[in-house]
């Protein structure tokens, strides 16, 4: 039992430090300016891969291509930024347990250990505990969705989603700050933490697109 409690201790050490992230904790933040429009154009320089999946993302939120409409100009136009930062040393702090025998004794009566059939027993216990500080490479990933109102050319709404991890695969990050800051598109959020899974059925669908 001791043992086996040792295993799920590292276990949760490993899962801690990041050994396989299934979680991407992003901070995401937006402003909405006034009224803006909902018929939209990308800009052309957007990558294509993030900008079908930020059309798709737009769309479902009511959000309308102004090629889809009968209007030559559209009222908002979108610009997608991404950036990628580091790699830097990112430190943490861990404990690892300190073990020692505890010896007992197995005997007919347990409180005598003199019978000529009694026999010791030894198991483990945690006594104390070490701390011990580690360090991995570590990126910044982040999207920026900003919406200039093209009639008056002032800034409609921005939001912005970002994140720290092992990754620097920006392409692998992109789906999953997407989703993490799709309700709050065009909102006024002044800071939240989103923690989104990494096999989420939103981000996996998203990422196949």
């Amino acid at each position: 039992m001791r043992l086996k409690s040792f295993y799920i201790l590292i276990i949760a050490i490993c899962t801690q430090v990041g050994c396989k992230a299934q979680t991407c904790i992003i901070d995401v933040s937006s402003t909405l300016h006034g009224d803006a429009g909902i018929v939209y154009t990308l800009e052309a320089h957007s990558d294509y891969i993030y900008a079908k999946q930020v059309d798709i993302v737009l769309q479902r939120n009511g959000f309308i291509p102004v090629e889809q409409t009968a209007q030559s100009i559209p009222e908002i136009s979108i610009r997608v930024d991404t950036e990628l930062r580091g790699p830097f040393r990112k430190t943490y702090t861990y404990f690892t347990p300190v073990f020692a025998p505890r010896y007992s004794c197995c005997s007919c009566p347990p409180s005598r250990c003199t019978c000529s059939d009694h026999r010791n027993q030894t198991s483990f216990e945690i006594v104390d505990s070490i701390k011990r500080t580690g360090s991995y490479e570590a990126y910044t990933r982040i999207l920026g969705l900003i919406a200039t109102d093209v009639r008056t050319e002032k800034n409609a709404w921005k939001t912005n989603a970002t994140s720290t991890g092992r990754t620097g695969n920006l392409e692998a990050v992109f789906p999953v700050l997407l989703i993490a800051c799709e309700p709050y598109i065009a909102t006024n959020t002044i800071s939240t933490r989103v923690l989104k899974k990494l096999n989420n059925p939103a981000v996996l669908a998203l990422a196949a697109e």
